[in-house]
C-alpha cells in the first residue's frame, strides 16, 4: 500500500517505480517521472529525395566510431562511405574499391556494417562477394577475410552465401545474417564459427528468413531479435539459439499489425525500433513479458534500409537508393495517449471523507494535457480499467468524470462526499506528439481540515446545500495552499543543513557575517552552524585565531605580553608587613623575604618606570618625571604592555600585499575597540625549536659578517658594521628605562 503519513496524506509514487498501478503509453524515465512514450522525431522538414526513394531491394549499412566518423555502405554503387566527426565532410572509405572480381578490400554490393565493442575495426558484409571483410579503423587497411571461398556461395558453418546485416553483443560474439542461406551464424570474437547457434535457431521453427538482427542484454545475458522478412514477426532467441519464452511459456515472438514488411531493427534497453517498407515508417515497441506497439516515429515517411542508435540520444535512418543518412532525435516526439490507473483500492484501514487528489508535475507545454479521475466506494468493487482503443478510457460512470470541462486540466480535483473505505485513482495523458505531462507524484489527502472552522456555525450546515460550502472552500484553500506551505517552512530558512543554497548569503547577512563566495556549500553551512559559537569568542585570542582561519585561511600565533609582565621586588624582612599578612605570605610562598626567589630577567623584569611615580630628591627630574595617586601605584609597570597583542604569521600564508590587507581588515573588525596590535610576518630563518626545516620554514646563511682589521674584506661589500653596543653608565643613562643589562 501507498506510504501512510500522520499529516493525512497519502504520496503513491514509492521509490520512483509507481507500484500498484498499471498502464498503457506512458513510461517512466529519470527518478520515476511518468510520461508519454518518447518516440523518434526529425528535427528538419523530410527531403523530396526521401519522399519518393523506391523501397530497397535490401538492407544497407551503418556504424559510428568512437571519434564520432559515420561509415555507409551504398549497395548500388558499391561504395562505403565516411561523414567525418570533426567537419561532417562527405569521403569515400580509403584503401576500398568497388568490383565483382573478389579480389581483397573490393566490394560488390556492401551491406550491413558492424564496429565490435572490443576492437577498433569495421565489418562489412561484403554480401556480392559472400564474404565479410574486416579494415582497420585506424589504418584503414584490410585484416581478415571471413567466409571466403573458391566456390564462391557456401551453405558449410563459417560460409556464407549473401551475407546481409551483422551484430554483435557485449562479449564480442558476432551473429551475422546469412540471407542466401535462410539462417543466422554465431562467430566468437575470435573468429570461430559456433555451429550450435544455427543448428538451435533452425531445430526451433521459427525461423523462415532473417533480415536483420539486433542484439541486448538483459540481467548480463544476450537477447538476440531477429527480423522475419517472410512471416513480417520479430523473433527473439537466447544467445544458445533457443527461443526465449515469455511467462505463459511460449515463444516470445513480435506480431503487430503495423508490420508487413520489416527492414531495419536498432535497440536500446527496452525500447525496440523497427523499420517497415510498406508503412514507409519507423516504429516502436516496447519489450517486456508482453512487448507491446507504442507508436511510429514523428515526421518520418520513407523508405528504411538500416537503422542505427547513435549515442547522443539519435536514431539514424538509411533510405538505400544512394542517399545519405538521416537523423532523428529518440527523445523529442511522444505518443498522443496514455493512462495509468490503481488496480489495487487504496485505503487506510478506515472509512475516510477523501478530500483532494493533486498531481505534482512540471509546467504543462500548451500541447501536453493531464486529467484526473477517481473512484469512490464502501466495497470492493473496482471500476473497470480503462480502454485504450476509446476516446475517453474513463468513460465509464463509476469513474468521476468532469468531461464538461472541456480545454481544463484537471491536476487538482476536489474529492468530497461522505465518509468512505476505498479508492481508486486514474490519470489520463494527452498531447499532440510534440510535448508530453511529466507527473512525477499524486498526491491523496483524506480527512483533511478545511476552512470551514473559521466560519460561523450557521454556514455549516448543509441539509440544503450539500457540500457546496465545502467545495467552495476547498478551491480557495487550493489557492492559499502554496502561500501556508512556504509560511510553514520559514523555519527551514533558518537552518543552516536545511536552508536552500541560493539563501545562505541571506541568512549570514541576517548573522551579521560575509560568507566567502569561494567556500563549498558544505564549508558555509558548517560556518553557520558554529556562528553562535564563534561569537562566544569573540574578541579573544581564541576568537581571532578562528577568524583569521576561516576568512583568510591564516593559522596565526597571538601573544599577549601582558600575561608575561611581572616586576622586581627584592627580599625584605618580615616586619615589612603586619604578622597575619607576613604568616600568608610565607604560607603560599609568596613572601620573596622567605623563598628568595626573584631573578632578574626571569621570573621578575625592570619596569620603564617608577612604581611610585617622582619621589623627590630621588627620582623628580625636570621634565622626566610624573605624579601618580595612590590608587595607580604600581601602574607604570604595565603602561606598556596593556591592552596591546601581537599577530606572528608565516610569510608563505601573508606574502602578498592583498593577503596582509586582508589579515589587517580582519584584525580591525574582531579585536577588542580598545586594543592595538602588531601584526609581524614571521620570514624563513633558523631557529632550533620554531624554524628548523631546511627548505620549507628556514634558509641556511645568516647576516654579512663583521668587519676584521688585517683582512681583505670591503666594507659594504661583503661585511659589515654591526653589533649591539653595550649598556654605558653615565649622565642619562637609567636602568631597565634607557639602558638595559646584557
Amino acid at each position: 500500500m501507498p506510504n501512510e503519513s500522520p499529516n493525512n496524506y497519502l504520496f503513491l509514487n514509492r521509490d520512483g517505480r509507481w507500484p500498484h498501478f498499471d498502464r498503457f503509453g506512458l513510461e517512466i524515465v529519470g527518478d520515476g517521472t511518468l510520461q508519454l512514450f518518447s518516440l523518434p522525431r526529425l528535427a528538419t522538414p523530410l527531403s523530396d529525395a526521401v519522399k519518393n526513394a523506391l523501397e530497397p531491394e535490401g538492407p544497407a549499412g551503418i556504424a559510428i566510431d568512437r571519434s564520432g566518423n559515420l561509415y555507409f555502405t551504398q549497395p548500388d554503387s558499391n561504395t562505403l562511405e565516411v561523414i567525418q566527426g570533426c567537419d561532417s565532410s562527405l569521403a569515400p572509405f580509403p584503401c576500398v574499391s568497388g568490383g565483382t572480381s573478389g579480389a581483397p578490400a573490393e566490394l560488390n554490393a556492401p551491406r550491413g556494417l558492424l564496429i565490435p565493442p572490443n576492437r577498433s575495426v569495421l565489418f562489412v558484409a561484403d554480401s556480392g562477394n559472400n564474404r565479410i571483410q574486416i579494415f582497420d579503423l585506424n589504418t584503414h587497411q584490410l585484416l581478415e577475410i571471413w567466409g571466403s571461398s573458391a566456390s564462391g556461395a557456401s551453405s558449410q558453418p563459417g560460409s556464407f552465401d549473401t551475407p546481409w546485416t551483422m551484430a554483435a553483443d557485449e562479449s564480442g560474439n558476432i551473429y551475422v545474417v546469412d540471407y542466401g542461406n535462410q539462417r543466422l551464424q554465431k562467430f566468437n570474437f575470435l573468429g570461430d564459427v559456433i555451429p550450435s547457434f544455427a543448428q538451435n535457431v533452425a531445430a526451433s521453427g521459427e525461423l523462415q528468413q532473417p533480415v536483420d538482427v539486433a542484439v541486448r542484454t538483459v540481467d548480463g545475458k544476450a537477447q538476440v531479435l531477429i527480423a522475419d522478412g517472410s512471416t513480417a514477426q520479430i523473433l527473439v532467441f537466447d544467445d544458445a539459439g533457443n527461443p526465449l519464452l515469455d511467462s505463459s511459456g511460449n515463444a516470445t515472438v513480435i506480431s503487430d499489425p503495423h508490420l508487413t514488411n520489416p527492414m531495419g531493427l536498432a535497440v536500446a534497453g527496452d525500447a525496440l525500433y523497427v523499420g517497415d517498407n510498406s508503412a514507409r515508417s519507423i516504429f516502436r515497441f516496447q519489450l517486456g513479458d508482453e512487448p507491446a506497439f507504442v507508436g511510429k516515429a514523428i515526421g518520418y515517411n520513407g523508405p528504411v534500409a538500416a537503422l542505427f542508435l547513435g549515442r547522443k540520444k539519435n536514431l539514424w535512418v538509411h533510405p538505400g537508393d544512394s542517399l545519405a543518412p538521416v537523423s532523428l532525435s529518440t527523445d523529442t516526439g511522444y505518443g498522443t495517449l496514455g493512462a495509468t490507473w490503481s488496480h489495487h483500492p487504496i485505503s487506510v484501514e478506515r472509512p475516510v471523507q477523501w478530500h483532494r487528489l493533486q498531481a505534482l508535475l512540471a509546467p504543462l507545454d500548451k500541447n501536453a494535457h493531464v486529467d484526473l479521475f477517481a473512484s469512490v466506494s464502501d466495497q470492493l468493487n473496482p471500476p473497470p480499467a480503462p480502454d485504450p482503443t476509446a476516446a475517453n478510457p474513463f468513460a465509464d460512470p463509476r469513474w468521476n468524470s468532469f468531461s464538461s470541462l472541456e480545454n481544463i486540466d484537471l491536476t487538482d480535483i476536489y474529492l468530497g462526499g461522505k465518509q468512505q473505505r476505498y479508492i481508486w485513482i486514474g490519470a489520463l495523458f494527452s498531447g499532440d506528439g510534440t510535448a508530453t505531462p511529466k507527473v512525477t507524484q499524486l498526491r491523496l489527502e483524506y480527512d483533511w481540515p478545511t476552512y470551514d472552522p473559521y466560519l460561523p456555525a450557521i454556514y455549516r450546515n448543509q441539509a440544503k446545500c450539500g457540500d457546496f460550502l465545502s467545495r467552495l472552500l476547498s478551491l480557495f484553500q487550493s489557492f492559499y495552499a502554496g502561500i501556508e506551505y512556504e509560511i510553514g517552512a520559514l523555519p527551514a530558512l533558518f537552518d543552516p543543513d536545511a536552508v536552500r543554497p541560493s539563501f545562505i548569503p541571506w541568512l549570514a547577512g541576517c548573522l551579521g557575517l560575509d560568507v566567502n563566495q569561494s567556500w563549498s556549500v558544505a564549508k558555509q553551512r558548517e560556518v553557520l552552524a558554529r556562528i553562535f559559537e564563534y561569537y562566544g569568542k569573540r574578541g579573544t585570542a581564541e576568537g581571532l585565531r578562528e577568524a583569521l582561519r576561516l576568512f583568510a585561511g591564516v593559522n596565526a600565533r597571538i601573544d599577549e605580553p601582558i600575561l608575561n609582565a611581572a616586576w622586581w621586588s627584592l627580599p625584605g624582612t618580615t616586619d615589612a608587613c603586619c604578622e597575619e599578612c607576613a604568616a600568608a605570605a610565607a604560607a603560599n610562598g609568596t613572601n620573596w623575604a622567605v623563598t628568595g626567589n626573584s631573578i632578574l630577567g626571569w621570573t621578575t623584569m625592570l619596569p620603564p618606570a617608577q612604581p611610585q611615580g617622582a619621589v623627590v630628591g630621588t627620582t623628580a627630574d625636570l621634565n622626566q618625571s610624573h605624579l601618580i595617586t595612590n590608587e595607580d601605584f604600581g601602574a607604570p609597570l604595565f603602561t606598556a604592555y596593556a591592552y596591546q597583542f601581537r599577530v606572528q604569521v608565516y610569510q608563505s600564508q601573508a606574502g602578498s600585499p592583498d593577503a596582509l590587507a586582508k589579515i589587517r581588515a580582519i584584525l580591525d573588525s574582531e579585536k577588542p575597540a580598545h586594543t592595538i596590535y602588531e601584526l609581524c610576518v614571521i620570514e624563513p630563518a633558523f631557529r632550533i625549536g620554531f624554524q628548523s626545516s631546511v627548505g620549507v620554514d628556514t634558509v641556511v646563511g645568516g647576516p654579512p659578517r663583521n668587519l676584521q682589521l688585517g683582512s681583505k674584506q670591503a666594507l659594504g661589500v661583503d661585511s659589515a658594521l654591526g653589533g649591539t653596543p653595550p649598556p654605558r653608565l653615565g649622565d642619562g643613562a637609567r636602568l631597565g628605562v634607557s639602558t638595559q643589562l646584557a
